[in-house]
């Protein structure tokens, strides 16, 4: 409805919070075939990175740089440049709260725990190579392809590149950062 500041925390803080409650629900389950449990894997890392995506929008909010949270909590609390009205500061909320109702009637109440149910029930895209088999599997042909094709890889087979792969610390410092 309102697309104030404050509102806008509060929403963000309901995000998180329920998100934390969908992860806990979703762990709490135990997948009956790998596969499952890739997917679980997935979702809850996907909850997990919205989770701080918006904490860190939070934090922006909080911080306040431009002064406009301030100046909202201010305007609640009836200040104004004249001095003190603590009923006109109600009144014009009352004002937009009225008006909204009136421009949209047939505004329905949305049940956002049935939204966040749904994110549960998600298979979550997951990219893998043939090869895979679903992450049962490492495919290193990509970075060996990269490693032939860069200016410290050599020409060699993918036997000694798995070698070469295994000991990073070999490869000096300068060519790496090229």
């Amino acid at each position: 409805m309102s697309s104030t500041l404050l509102e806008v925390t509060r929403a963000a803080h309901e995000d998180v919070e329920r998100l934390e409650r969908l992860i806990v629900k979703d762990l709490q389950n135990d997948p009956p075939t790998t596969k499952d449990g890739l997917y679980q894997s997935h979702r809850v890392r996907n909850n997990i990175d919205t989770i701080i995506s918006t904490t860190e929008k939070l934090v922006e909010i909080y911080e306040d740089k431009d002064n406009a949270r301030k100046d909202e909590i201010a305007a609640l609390g009836g200040q104004t440049a004249t001095g003190v009205n603590v009923f006109s500061a109600f009144y014009d909320r009352l004002k937009e709260i009225r008006e909204y109702h009136r421009k949209h009637p047939a505004a329905r109440v949305v049940d956002a725990n049935e939204e966040y149910e749904d994110l549960l029930k998600e298979e979550p895209v997951i990219e893998f190579s043939g090869e895979e088999a679903f992450g049962r599997y490492l495919d290193l042909h990509e970075l060996f392809n990269q490693y032939i094709n860069s200016k410290f890889g050599a020409k060699i087979e993918y036997s000694a590149y798995l070698d070469v792969f295994s000991q990073p610390h070999n490869i000096p410092w300068k060519l790496k950062s090229t």
